[in-house]
């Protein structure tokens, strides 16, 4: 079992570790004047390429498309709004502190739980949103000359991607991770191709192969973490993706020379322990709901 539970957290936290370098990549083609709907088109179409061959050898003549196929449409053009807002949002700041804003995404999944889903959010978890989204300003400071459309447009991306865990959360448990996965990018390729057209410009070898590169981390990225949910639970996932910051930071410092100042790392060091608290008060939550429901 301590085996298992070991693998299930390398996993993912290499899955984790290894998705800011494809946010690395968008940020270096944004640098040399391609568009950010051109950029989110690559690495959607890459992501069908990768994945097309593991759905044939995995599912075979198994159907392809999901169960309450709407809503997993509308969650991929959540997720095309939020890649797109957030590869905008990288030409203007640093790797590091667009990842740090979207950490705040769970807090904001958190109070649109109580609006949107009808789910009891307790006052200590209203404090920790609260706290948290005090830290994102620490980041951000509005009216102090760090705050840019990059800042903005990351807090677009991480409403965006907060709307989509809301929606992941809704779909959760009806159709396989990996159709999940492909459909997406489905999705993703199909809403992003016009506006891809409308800002094409063509690419030479090198732009071709980031792109496809961006598709290919964020693929394997995300399958080692579906890998992860065969040796632990979903919801020890969490404090994992917070090691992000880790990876953003370092390339943001080597590949073009950005290290958070103090405020932010101060600030992200607010949020994440605001997105931990919170993390672990749901999980005492679902643990007592598991306890108190009667046995069938």
């Amino acid at each position: 079992m301590e085996r298992k539970l070991l693998i299930g957290f390398a996993l993912a936290a290499f899955g984790a570790l290894i998705l800011p370098i494809g946010d690395a990549i968008a940020k270096h083609l944004g640098s040399l004047d391609y568009s950010a709907f051109q950029i989110a088109w690559g690495r959607w179409m890459a992501h069908v390429i990768i994945l097309t061959p593991f759905m044939v050898l995995r599912r075979g003549r198994r159907i392809w498309i999901p169960e309450r196929a709407g809503l997993h449409t509308l969650r991929g053009l959540v997720m095309v709004a939020a890649t797109v807002a957030y590869f905008f949002s990288l030409r203007f700041i640093p790797l590091a502190n667009a990842a740090a804003i979207l950490f705040c995404a769970p807090l904001l999944v958190t109070a649109l739980s109580g609006l949107v889903l009808g789910e009891r959010v307790g006052p200590r978890r209203w404090f920790a949103v609260i706290l948290g989204l005090l830290g994102m300003l620490l980041i951000v400071r509005p009216g102090l000359g760090a705050a840019s459309w990059g800042s903005v447009l990351a807090l677009v991306a991480t409403f965006a991607f907060s709307c989509y865990f809301l929606l992941t959360r809704k779909l959760a448990g009806r159709t396989p991770a990996v159709v999940t996965l492909w459909f997406m990018a489905v999705v993703g390729t199909a809403a992003s191709t016009p506006l891809a057209i409308m800002a094409w410009r063509t690419p030479d070898l090198s732009a071709w192969l980031m792109m496809f590169g961006i598709g290919a981390v964020m693929a394997l990225g995300h399958l080692f973490i579906i890998r992860a949910l065969d040796h632990i639970e979903a919801s020890a996932l969490a404090p994992l993706t917070y090691l992000e910051i880790v990876t953003a930071t370092a390339i943001g410092y080597v590949w073009f020379g950005d290290f958070p100042d103090a405020l932010t790392w101060a600030g992200c060091a607010v949020v994440i322990g605001a997105g931990l608290f919170v993390f672990t008060r749901e999980r005492a939550a679902a643990r007592r709901v598991r306890v108190t429901a009667p046995i069938a």
